[in-house]
């Protein structure tokens, strides 16, 4: 049995004497209780290439923005083949582009269908002036010069599949460098580290765990016999925190899933998001306490906030 399964069983048996085995009035808005305030977002960070970590610029309880740099593995290797392939992608663009060989072809084939032309006319003009072969010749010279047209243009479009491969290495370079660099994938705080700057770090490896604080999930049960799980997904919710000395807090929220599964007992799971604050620059709520969460059935996804 898990904690949260266990809490709502303890209770359940608080419960008994009043006769209402659902933490709910017979009418109105259900109250789900207990309820455990859980993270939204926790992931470890981990290498995806291997090497030295030459920048660590976080700690733990660093808090940082998405897009913000964690660590930097050393890329020196990486930058240097971004820089070849960029290289090699700009000579493969330029050759694709030029059009030389295919303009001095047709000139050429120009030039030899006006020289046929000319013999032809001046046998015309005085049979056997010219001789057959001399103009069998220069009628090879003039298909020569038009195969020469088609293979420059096929010369052409073999450098432009050239250049496209050469675009898709410095893609693929340009990956291997932004693997070296690891970005903060949300807004959060760096809760763990695992390694230093300096160490050796293999692909998967854990460097840092990131945890989201700004937004957080509050989990409870309500009953399959009393509640639809379509009267309850999408409702506006109250959660009750309870902190030091049995202050409570009240937090809105909206309920972002309900579970199809119905357990034994016949109650199913209940997720609410909240939105955290802070206070004297410390979170309001923290992962881990307990809660107590009202469905306000007739408001709908967001009517609270």
């Amino acid at each position: 049995m898990t904690g949260l399964r266990l809490l709502v069983a303890l209770g359940l048996l608080a419960q008994v004497g009043s006769g209402d085995r659902h933490g709910a009035p017979e009418s109105g808005n259900p109250v789900l209780a207990p309820c455990l305030i859980k993270l939204k977002d926790e992931v470890r960070i981990p290498a995806q290439e291997a090497g030295v970590l030459i920048k660590l610029p976080v700690k733990e309880g660093s808090r940082v923005a998405e897009g913000d740099l964690l660590a930097t593995i050393d890329d020196r290797e990486a930058r240097a083949a971004l820089l070849v392939t960029e290289y090699g992608l700009e000579v493969a663009q330029k050759r694709a582009a030029e059009d030389i060989e295919i303009r001095y072809a047709r000139a050429a084939a120009r030039v030899a269908k006006v020289d046929v032309e000319q013999d032809q006319k001046a046998n015309q003009d005085q049979p056997g002036a010219i001789a057959a072969i001399e103009i069998r010749q220069k009628m090879l010279v003039y298909d020569r010069s038009i195969l020469q047209i088609e293979k420059a243009q096929k010369d052409q479009i073999l450098s432009s599949l050239d250049a496209k491969t050469k675009e898709a290495e410095r893609d693929a370079a340009q990956m291997a460098l932004d693997w070296r660099t690891i970005l903060a994938p949300f807004d959060g705080e760096v809760v763990t580290t695992y390694r230093h700057q300096s160490e050796w770090v293999n692909p998967g490896d854990p460097i840092l765990k990131l945890v989201r604080f700004d937004t957080l999930h509050v989990e409870g049960f309500a009953y399959a016999d009393r509640y639809d799980r379509g009267e309850l997904l999408g409702k506006s919710v109250t959660v009750h925190v309870t902190r030091a000395r049995g202050r409570e807090v009240p937090v809105p929220g909206t309920i972002v899933y309900v579970s199809q599964l119905v357990q034994s007992d016949g109650s199913y799971l209940v997720r609410a998001e909240v939105k955290n604050q802070r206070e004297n620059d410390n979170w309001l709520i923290q992962p881990g306490l307990k809660a107590r969460m009202t469905i306000h059935l007739d408001e709908t996804l967001g009517a609270r906030r």
